[in-house]
C-alpha cells in the first residue's frame, strides 16, 4: 500500500472519531494552513483566507474533490473544541 494510502486510512479512522481533536487531527491530514493559504495536501491547490464561502478548486483528478469548504469545515471544528 502506498503512502498516501496509509495517511488515507489513518485520516479516514480519525475523521470517524468522536473526539474533536480527532477530527482536527484529521483535518490536518488533508489540509495545510500558511500565509493566509490553505493548501489541499493531496493536489497541493490553494485558496486565501478571504474566499471560505467559495468552493474550492481542486486540481483535476484530486481524490478530495469531495471536500469543497475547508475553511469552513475548519471553522466547525474550532469550534467544537473546548477551551479549558
Amino acid at each position: 500500500m502506498s503512502d498516501m494510502g496509509v495517511m488515507d486510512e489513518i485520516a479516514q479512522a480519525l475523521r470517524d472519531s468522536m473526539s474533536p481533536g480527532d477530527r482536527l487531527a484529521s483535518w490536518s491530514f488533508r489540509w495545510a494552513v500558511q500565509d493566509g493559504q490553505i493548501t489541499c495536501s493531496c493536489c497541493q491547490a490553494t485558496q486565501t483566507i478571504n474566499q471560505p464561502g467559495e468552493v474550492f478548486n481542486h486540481r483535476p483528478a484530486c481524490g478530495a474533490r469531495r471536500e469543497q469548504h475547508p475553511w469552513q469545515d475548519l471553522a466547525a471544528l474550532l469550534g467544537r473544541i473546548n477551551t479549558v
